[in-house]
């Protein structure tokens, strides 16, 4: 019997380290260079308010969500990290590394990039959904009924997310590190992982790289806006 178990175990184990690797940044629509990590990453000289980061972030005028319908309002501008590190790449205009991989960070062309297309975002973030705000489910002007947002650790540090109503799923909430008494913000990594982690049906195909979730019958969405 104990055989069997730890053939189940061993098994076990080598699938899951499988799923592991495969879940990664490797493969994805962010493998974009020879070495992939090092498109937003920084072993050394990192810069901005993030670790390692290593791109450059220029400045930009930014025209952010607003509506009636919009409970939670107003959100930052500029977005806060870590969306506007996204937006580094996503808003369309040119980008640099600060730190190139090679000897003496000599410039690398293949590292400079400008989103096109699709997932150019552009600018104006008023026909996207709204990010950069503290999340409150107590604002719920028309019945939405959103979830609470729950600590899910709380040491070394809180890190707080809106679990999912049908779904279970972590939407990871981020303190602005400028600030970090003013609450926890829904950003652009609330519903995405850079990183790529999730696995579901049409992932690429009918449904968006990144997202958190599988998100078939608009589950994601339902999973904030439980009464839509």
């Amino acid at each position: 019997m104990k055989k069997y178990l730890l053939a189940i175990l061993v098994a076990s184990l080598v699938i899951g380290g499988a799923a592991f690797v495969w879940a990664s940044i490797i493969g994805s629509p962010h493998d974009l260079a020879p070495e992939p990590c090092a498109m937003c990453h920084t072993p050394h000289s990192g810069t901005g308010d993030y670790p390692l980061w290593n791109r450059t972030q220029v400045a930009q005028t930014w025209t952010v969500y607003e509506s009636i319908s919009f409970d939670m309002a107003p959100a930052d501008n500029p977005p806060r990290t870590p969306s506007s590190l996204c937006l580094v790449c996503h808003d369309g205009v040119a980008s640099q590394l600060v730190n190139y991989p090679g000897p003496c960070s000599n410039p690398d062309a293949a590292y400079d990039i400008t989103v096109a297309g699709c997932a150019n975002l552009g600018t104006d973030l008023t026909n996207d959904h709204p990010i950069s705000f503290n999340y409150n489910d107590m604002l719920d002007n028309d019945g939405n009924y959103f979830p609470p947002a729950t600590a899910i650790r709380t040491t070394p540090t809180n890190r707080y997310a809106i679990v999912g109503a049908y779904s279970g799923t972590n939407y990871w909430l981020y303190q602005d590190p400028a600030s970090p008494s003013s609450g926890y913000g829904f950003e652009c990594a609330t519903c995405h992982s850079v990183h790529d982690l999730a696995t579901y049906q049409g992932k690429g195909s009918d449904q968006v790289y990144f997202l958190r979730n599988d998100n078939s019958g608009s589950l994601m969405c339902l999973d904030c806006h439980t009464a839509r």
